[in-house]
């Protein structure tokens, strides 16, 4: 199972790019967010998170920016009555906020806009989300935990910048930051550039 691919888009499709990794060229459909960034960054390589449908005819390949984008569109397809076209077309314009906000609010007219995805279909939308709103949740919450940086290792990161730019080693510099950050846990950059140099 292909869980990921690294490379350099060849050509565009409907939908899809060609992208090629390796000597092997693969076809992976994308919503059209992902499809626009990789258009405007044609000649740079690329990492898509895949993910990989298998189906009793074919087996196709679905590639996304972010984890988090994948893990939605798996969760989408688990829904009764939603296939991979429909899952596209919602990632095309939600992400995973948008999405469970509307659904829990029970806005099935702004989600009926979305291509493809008409009253009845908005309207199941929001009642099958809702019936598995802690999965949708998790993921959420998963989401932001990974994208949410600790303010110690914010003040840690412009530290290390620092005393860098001074001229010292890099290894150098971990090692005094540690002993800072251990002295002072809830030290800012400035204090910790202090204590730092003590031991630099």
């Amino acid at each position: 199972m292909i869980s990921g691919l690294r490379g350099i888009v060849q050509r565009f499709g409907a939908s899809r790019v060609y992208l090629l990794a390796g000597s092997v060229e693969y076809e992976v459909n994308v919503p059209l967010n992902v499809f626009e960034f990789l258009q405007q960054k044609k000649d740079a390589e690329h990492f898509l998170h895949i993910y990989h449908l298998f189906t009793s005819e074919e087996q196709r390949l679905y590639g996304f920016l972010h984890p988090s984008q994948r893990e939605l569109f798996g969760a989408i397809l688990s829904l009764k009555g939603f296939g991979s076209v429909l899952a596209l077309s919602v990632l095309s314009h939600l992400d995973l906020s948008g999405l469970l906000d509307l659904c829990e609010r029970g806005d099935a007219a702004a989600l009926s806009r979305i291509p493809r995805v008409g009253k009845k279909t908005a309207e199941s939308l929001v009642f099958e989300v809702n019936q598995k709103k802690e999965r949708f949740r998790k993921l959420l919450d998963s989401e932001e935990q990974k994208t949410k940086k600790p303010a110690a290792d914010e003040e840690t990161e412009l530290a290390e910048q620092a005393l860098v730019q001074l001229g010292y080693k890099e290894a150098q510099v971990q090692k005094a930051l540690l002993l800072a950050r251990s002295e002072s846990p809830g030290a800012s950059a400035s204090e910790l550039i202090r204590l730092a140099l003590r031991h630099l």
